[in-house]
């Protein structure tokens, strides 16, 4: 399987990570959603390896408008 830069997978929980500053490239979505869903507390910001990441689920549960 093929990895881009400022993605994660976590084996344990079969959960894939994107980078924030990459999310919003991932979903096509403007940086200013993604923003916005972080402020307001409907997208959850996890730490990897250093990194402020978000999962693509969640990621899709908002450009689908599922998590507003």
């Amino acid at each position: 399987m093929r990895r881009e830069n400022g993605t994660f997978f976590d084996y344990g929980n079969s959960m894939e990570f994107i980078a924030v500053s990459n999310a919003p490239k991932k979903v096509n979505l403007p940086a200013h959603v993604i923003t916005d869903a972080i402020s307001n507390g409907t997208l959850p910001v996890h730490e990897v390896s250093g990194c402020k990441c978000v999962t693509l689920a969640d990621l899709l549960k908002i450009k689908n408008g599922g998590a507003k």
